[in-house]
């Protein structure tokens, strides 16, 4: 498994499409649905301190401080920090630094919520381990872990080639395509994608005792995202298959956003 330089991960990368929500971010540094829902599931308010491990462009940490939290951000490409922190130029308080994951510069319990987001699957398994024990350090007692990753492990494996074969069938090569593309394209940056199996062995080695793993159910984001749009217009058949792969097991399969919540035992 290879380790990714930082340089990899430029101006470019962050203010393009690669980077999930940069239109909305573009629109007035605002959040894509998304990350709508990991600020959902991190539950900012005033007097929790938040870490976004990752933090990208800021925009997460910039709704969090919204909501009355305190944020501090860590990401380890240079082109990152230097954007996160214009976007957080307003938030008094706020902290961003260039840090590798496995060695925070922040003493123990320092968080009570941390976001790893779009992150895990750009870390060799050994980067993966170290890096959710750190965080795990960081975070106080009862603290909790909110992780975003995609595409899911078992989707690549075993649900994209007939749903490729059945989009092609149905009049939807061009999708196919994109998706393929993107794919291809995904592998520049990622070298670890989880399924949620994998994130739960991931969670309880590290030490989250009480943790869960999901894969969301709106398989295609609501067709809003780059890749899916389009691929139900004008299909009933099409969205009735989409519908059905949101379903229990089959989304196991099919969905391809994985969520994990892990949380630190009481001392």
């Amino acid at each position: 498994m290879r380790e990714l330089p930082s340089e990899l991960y430029d101006a470019e990368y962050f203010l393009s499409d690669w980077c999930e929500g940069f239109d909305e971010f573009r629109a007035g540094e605002g959040v894509s649905q998304l990350k709508k829902r990991e600020v959902a599931l991190l539950g900012p308010s005033p007097g929790v301190r938040v870490l976004d491990a990752g933090c990208g462009r800021g925009e997460v940490l910039l709704e969090c401080a919204r909501r009355g939290a305190s944020v501090a951000g860590a990401d380890y490409a240079e082109a990152a920090v230097a954007i996160a922190r214009e976007t957080l130029a307003a938030v008094e308080g706020s902290e961003v630094v260039r840090s590798d994951l496995t060695a925070l510069p922040w003493p123990d319990d320092s968080f009570d919520r941390v976001l790893l987001g779009d992150v895990i699957e750009h870390l060799t398994d050994e980067q993966g381990r170290a890096g959710l024990a750190e965080l795990a350090r960081v975070l106080s007692p009862g603290g909790r872990i909110v992780i975003h990753t995609a595409p899911n492990l078992l989707f690549l494996r075993f649900g994209w080639p007939p749903t490729r074969q059945a989009l092609r069938l149905l009049g939807r090569g061009e999708v196919a395509r994109r998706l393929d593309e993107g794919i291809a394209q995904s592998k520049r940056y990622h070298v670890n994608e989880q399924s949620v199996y994998s994130l739960r062995r991931s969670l309880r080695r590290a030490g989250f005792a009480h943790s869960r793993a999901w894969v969301a159910r709106d398989v295609l984001r609501s067709e809003g995202y780059r890749l899916t749009a389009g691929v139900t217009a004008g299909s009933p058949l099409l969205a009735g298959l989409a519908q059905l792969a949101s379903a229990r097991p089959v989304r196991l399969f099919l969905g391809n956003d994985l969520y994990a919540i892990g949380e630190l035992p009481i001392r």
